[in-house]
């Protein structure tokens, strides 16, 4: 299936209820390793559901967890990348937990990344309340 094939089925998708569930409300992305080639696929997941489906960034979390907390940092590869998503409002959230045990100082991130006790805890309650979930 080409590019618009996919987009089409990802729009149709999102747009159709689970017969017993609510629709989805939202998207959250799990991201939890340090490799620049998955926060590539990860970035390029993001900005190709918001083209294809018209979904506002405010609509979409990037949830961050284990070895990933490393790029969340103001100095990391991804930054401007992550920078570019939080323009368009997409939320970065980071896991506490891994933050603690990564050893990473609060103010060397990335300021606008918001923090969550747990980042498979956050992921749970998105699901709980309607929210897709996509692991890159």
């Amino acid at each position: 299936m080409h590019k618009a094939g996919w987009a089409l089925a990802l729009t149709v998708l999102l747009a159709t209820p689970v017969p017993g569930h609510a629709a989805a409300t939202g998207v959250i992305f799990q991201v939890s390793t340090n490799s620049p080639a998955t926060w590539k696929v990860a970035v390029h997941n993001v900005r190709n559901l918001e083209r294809a489906t018209g979904m506002p960034g405010n609509r979409i979390e990037v949830v961050v967890f284990s070895r990933a907390a490393r790029m969340l940092l103001k100095d990391s590869p991804v930054a401007p990348n992550l920078d570019a998503l939080h323009a368009s409002g997409v939320t970065i959230e980071a896991c506490k937990a891994s933050i603690r045990e990564t050893g990473l100082r609060l103010s060397a991130i990335l300021p606008f990344v918001r923090y969550v006790p747990s980042g498979v805890a956050e992921i749970v309650r998105r699901e709980r309340q309607g929210w897709a979930y996509v692991r890159p």
